[in-house]
């Protein structure tokens, strides 16, 4: 087995269970016998910004869906920012209307995008943020003040975050006593896969707009780390940013 093919496959480990998904589907039927959402559809959808514009087709199919009763899109400008200016810039000669790079945050632009190419809005903006933190801290504060309280959420993030978006939202909402009983269901933004070609790495399947390689591999060694449990980690006998996650023995493998 070449040593490309051995990277392809401990990157697809790594990768699906960053990506967690907890249904099968977004349709009423999944959402009303895997999630337990009675009739079948969430309160609210929440798509998180990044670097990756192919998170948006995602967020555009859920809404023709019907998914959620309402949609909201979140992300300042922090890390993946960089990316999404880029993407935009290069998307300016197809979409003439939409906001400058640089100057604009992820939210904005996604929805200014989502607009452009679907005639779609999001019902809520937040443009604070700047990390996976805020992300939920700024996100629980817009709902507060709007007073929409889901009963139930999904949560759609770039798929290399997802689980980290999840531990998250549950440390956040320990404190948080008004969220504490919101059912969440995870659906990642995109699927990834990586494949070995002539003995390179090379993408199998990918959204538009995917992470360069190395940066991709990167973000994905960082979350088994970040997500790891111990003194340099985020969860509880670390910094304390999300609650305990078990990472199996097949992932602290992988990395």
């Amino acid at each position: 087995m070449s040593e490309a093919t051995k990277l392809a496959q401990a990157a697809s480990v790594l990768a699906r269970w960053c990506a967690q998904r907890d249904v099968s589907a977004l349709s009423l039927e999944a959402l009303r016998a895997e999630a337990g959402f009675a009739d079948g559809v969430a309160d609210l959808f929440v798509l998180f910004g990044g670097g990756v514009t192919g998170t948006l087709e995602t967020l555009a199919a859920a809404m023709r869906a019907g998914a959620a009763r309402r949609y909201a899109i979140v992300g300042g400008r922090g890390h993946a920012t960089y990316w999404l200016d880029q993407a935009i810039g290069r998307l300016s000669g197809e979409y003439g209307m939409l906001p400058a790079p640089g100057e604009t945050s992820e939210a904005e632009m996604l929805d200014a995008l989502l607009h452009a190419r679907h005639g779609l809005h999001a019902d809520f903006l937040e443009t604070r943020s700047t990390n996976c933190g805020n992300n939920i801290t700024y996100l629980l504060d817009l709902l507060e003040g709007e007073g929409c309280v889901p009963e139930g959420v999904i949560l759609s993030q770039d798929a290399v975050m997802q689980r980290r978006m999840d531990v998250t939202w549950r440390r956040q909402v320990m404190d948080r006593p008004l969220f504490a009983s919101t059912r969440v269901v995870n659906w990642p933004a995109y699927e990834a896969e990586l494949a070995a070609r002539d003995g390179s790495l090379v993408w199998a399947q990918a959204p538009e707009g995917i992470w360069p390689m190395e940066k991709y591999l990167q973000l994905l060694l960082g979350e088994v780390d970040r997500l790891t449990d111990d003194e340099g980690g985020y969860g509880p006998r670390g910094r304390g940013f999300v609650v305990h996650v078990d990472v199996p023995a097949e992932v602290r493998c992988g990395r």
